[in-house]
């Protein structure tokens, strides 16, 4: 069955097909971008978003695999799993490796749960916006 790209749902979407979807979306101008609005309203930065994006697609990926098929150093990876921790949307997961030490694996948060998340930080962020500009009216 023949599917228009705008209609493919999470399943179809092969991995890395996310990532150049978004690379194109980065490309594009529209008036209000996503990326603007997980910066603006989440602190998710797009490199970050990027990174949640891979391991979406890449589960139980180490943030060395991450940075490899990224093209980016470990430390970079690091410091853009930060705000996906704290916002939930990438957990990790230690794992003992042979030589007795740990590694992490992470686990993106399904796209569905991101996208409601997102919808509702973008509502609760709005709701805030217009009581201040209510207060700043009626002095």
């Amino acid at each position: 069955m023949e599917t228009a790209d705008n209609e493919l749902t999470e399943e179809t979407v092969l991995a890395d097909e996310r990532v150049a979807r978004f690379e194109q979306l980065l490309d594009e101008k529209t008036e209000l971008e996503l990326t603007e609005t997980m910066a603006t309203v989440c602190g998710v930065h797009k490199a970050a978003f990027r990174v949640y994006l891979t391991v979406l697609d890449h589960p139980r990926s180490t943030i060395a695999e991450i940075a490899e098929i990224l093209d980016r150093d470990q430390s970079t990876i690091g410091k853009q799993l930060k705000p996906l921790y704290e916002e939930e949307l990438v957990n990790r997961y230690p794992r003992t490796v042979s030589n007795g030490g740990v590694k992490y694996l992470h686990v993106a948060q399904p796209l569905a749960q991101t996208t409601e998340w997102l919808d509702q930080e973008v509502n609760s962020w709005t709701d805030t916006a217009m009581a201040q500009l209510s207060c700043l009216s009626s002095e």
